[in-house]
């Protein structure tokens, strides 16, 4: 009797029966645990995927948003990308004929790390090229769109086409100058190559004169000439105005090196850096930039006043467009 008042709960051994009925209760308890585990784990299962599924549709939802709005924004205006040319390498110094809508380039026709040019031109509703024959190693471009006239520079000197005559021999104008650039406003201007100087163009009765323009006496990349008159160049120090009647250099602070400068059909100077265009501002001789491109080689304008531009491969019309 005494040893049993001193024996504690936990000494007195359990019955078969006992030790059956605390196991199945043990075993139940942990079954639901079990279960409430599952279903925790599938609710954070099915959470996951419903964030996956949410999140994909976002990104859809946002790539078709992108894909239809995918362009270039100009003046802070979208426009979209009208690709004219593909497949091309390194197409440069390009000149739209606003007349027949024909662009005209000088590409690489060797590899990338060899200097062998052609001169090539798209028309309108085409998208493979065409080659101006008879000029070699074609580089530089000018049109005169007022008299429908081409003029290709090259290795050998300057060549003359005319646009609206059907067959048109490409013509030797003239020999012994290695051509760099060409410009045109009512004369024809080129630069030569290795020397860099600016030489201008005049008809006479019977041949062409060539004068050393002596007012630009720095070696130059680029020359240009705007609705005012004003002379633009750009060199190794990068891009300079020269307001008309004067001869002092108006530097601009940006890029140092640029690709291109054209006019556009109002008269207004844009300048291709390797990665945007840019305008500037006269009356606080700043410059502006109006649409970020990368990699951008040449630029030209349509009859529209539409931006032609080219990168390493394609030549693009912008087109103003809602989005």
């Amino acid at each position: 009797m005494l040893s049993f008042a001193f024996m504690s709960h936990c000494d007195i051994p359990w019955t078969n029966n006992e030790r059956g009925q605390s196991s199945q209760t043990l075993f139940t308890k942990n079954q639901t645990k079990s279960q409430e585990k599952k279903r925790t784990v599938m609710k954070i299962l099915l959470i996951i995927c419903l964030l996956c599924v949410s999140s994909a549709k976002s990104s859809d939802g946002e790539a078709s948003a992108e894909k239809k709005c995918e362009g270039i924004h100009v003046h802070d205006k979208f426009h979209k990308k009208d690709v004219i040319g593909m497949g091309l390498n390194r197409p440069y110094q390009l000149a739209y004929d606003h007349g027949d809508h024909k662009i005209f380039f000088s590409y690489n026709t060797g590899k990338d790390d060899e200097d062998s040019f052609e001169i090539g031109y798209i028309e309108k509703g085409h998208i493979k090229h065409k080659v101006v024959p008879s000029v070699e190693n074609g580089f530089a471009i000018a049109i005169d769109n007022k008299d429908n006239l081409v003029y290709f520079g090259g290795s050998e000197g300057i060549y003359k086409q005319h646009l609206k005559t059907n067959g048109s021999k490409v013509e030797k104008i003239i020999s012994h100058h290695n051509i760099w650039d060409m410009f045109f406003k009512h004369h024809l201007y080129f630069i030569e190559y290795p020397s860099q100087k600016l030489y201008k163009c005049e008809h006479d009765k019977t041949k062409i004169k060539i004068e050393h323009q002596k007012a630009i006496h720095e070696k130059i990349f680029q020359f240009a000439i705007d609705g005012d008159d004003d002379m633009f160049i750009t060199n190794e120090t990068g891009l300079y105005r020269i307001k008309n009647g004067t001869d002092r250099r108006i530097h601009y602070d940006g890029p140092k090196i640029y690709r291109a400068i054209e006019i556009d059909n109002k008269g207004v100077a844009h300048f291709s850096g390797q990665n945007g265009i840019f305008i500037v501002n006269k009356e606080n001789d700043t410059l502006e930039k109006i649409a970020h491109i990368k990699n951008i080689f040449g630029i030209a304008f349509d009859s529209q006043n539409h931006i032609v531009y080219s990168d390493p491969h394609e030549i693009v019309k912008l087109l103003p467009e809602d989005c």
